[in-house]
């Protein structure tokens, strides 16, 4: 009879986030720490070409999500921009496609 195969204890072991994986964790970290999902989004970005459109458009998406967060987020009473932005200006995440360089017919 065939012995079991032995199996590792430990876990699969590391391995990178795919594009779309990271900026969904973006999206998540955004509503902690601002500056982590800005750098989360520009690596997501980085190297994006338009064969990638529906890549490029889940990025443009989650960018106006967190944005949205931000500028709402702004209105709560609990809100202090120095303890949340980390005593830096706040900037929001660029999107690769503007809206205005949608052709909308």
């Amino acid at each position: 009879m065939p012995k079991k195969k032995q199996e590792s204890k430990f876990g699969a072991g590391y391995s990178a986030w795919t594009k779309k994986k990271l900026i969904k964790e973006a999206t998540n970290v955004a509503r902690w720490d601002p500056w982590i999902a800005h750098n989360w989004m520009t690596e997501a970005a980085r190297g994006l070409s338009i064969e990638d459109f529906d890549l490029v458009e889940f990025h443009d998406v989650a960018a106006d999500k967190i944005n949205n967060y931000w500028i709402n987020l702004r209105k709560m009473r609990y809100y202090n921009s120095k303890v949340f932005w980390k005593s830096m200006p706040p900037k929001l995440i660029t999107k690769i496609i503007s809206d205005d360089d949608y052709d909308i017919i």
